[in-house]
């Protein structure tokens, strides 16, 4: 468990390098949970938890200084408690919420305090003509990434893990639900603002060929996600169409 602890703190250590300089997403729980799960050794939970905690922060977004919960520590401690209840997703469901808020507390304790006090360091040592200082400070910045979020993921991973069946029988029936059904609701809420997005009311056609596909049709996955690209490349066709029609 050791060295799979280590692993999993290195990746969402790299998860955040990345959300802060390259952005390539793997920060995003879709791709953090089936991450984790492959390295504890379930692929299939660490997909479902993946799946379900990114359908709960769908919504979830920076607006000025405000930091959102953080969806990859939901992510991977989720997977993680998930894998070592058995697969039992509801785990999941339950602890990413706080997770996610635990997250966004180190989130601002880092970008409003010891980010700006590395930006003020900076900033006297360019003063000075000191680039080194200037490089210095955006290693460090990044540096402390795994002091924030590796090292705690590290401990919650080995210590954690061999106790969360003990601690969640320990829990009460009653609030493992509501957690539970909670995270649910995080979920359609965060689908309900994702969709608030479409603002072009031509596309909101496709939209209804999908919820119909999926709710009465039972196409699965594969057959949605082919009907999808199906659509896309009729739109592109008609809507050249129409441009050439014009001129």
């Amino acid at each position: 468990m050791l060295i799979k602890a280590i692993l999993v703190a290195i990746w969402v250590t790299w998860a955040f390098i990345d959300e802060h300089t390259l952005q390539l997403q793997t920060t995003r729980a879709i791709i953090t949970g089936p991450v984790v799960g492959a390295i504890l050794g379930d692929p299939h939970t660490g997909l479902i938890v993946g799946a379900t905690v990114e359908m709960m922060f769908l919504g979830a977004v920076f607006v000025g200084t405000a930091v959102a919960p953080d969806v990859t520590l939901a992510s991977a401690w989720a997977t993680a408690f998930a894998v070592a209840a058995g697969g039992d997703t509801s785990v999941a469901i339950a602890s990413a919420l706080a997770v996610a808020i635990l997250g966004q507390t180190m989130s601002t304790l880092q970008f409003s305090f010891v980010n700006v006090a590395i930006l003020h360091w900076v900033e006297a040592g360019k003063k000075q003509g000191d680039i080194n200082r200037v490089r210095m400070g955006t290693y460090l910045a990044l540096a402390l990434d795994a002091l924030f979020y590796g090292v705690p993921t590290f401990l919650a991973v080995y210590f954690g893990a061999s106790k969360v069946a003990a601690l969640m029988d320990a829990m009460p029936e009653k609030l493992l639900t509501g957690l539970s059904n909670g995270g649910a609701m995080l979920a359609a809420v965060g689908f309900g603002m994702l969709l608030t997005t479409i603002k072009n009311k031509k596309l909101w056609p496709y939209f209804a060929v999908g919820y119909i596909a999926a709710a009465f049709v039972n196409l699965g996955n594969v057959g949605i996600g082919l009907l999808a690209v199906t659509c896309a490349f009729l739109h592109k066709y008609f809507l050249d169409m129409s441009k050439k029609g014009a001129e």
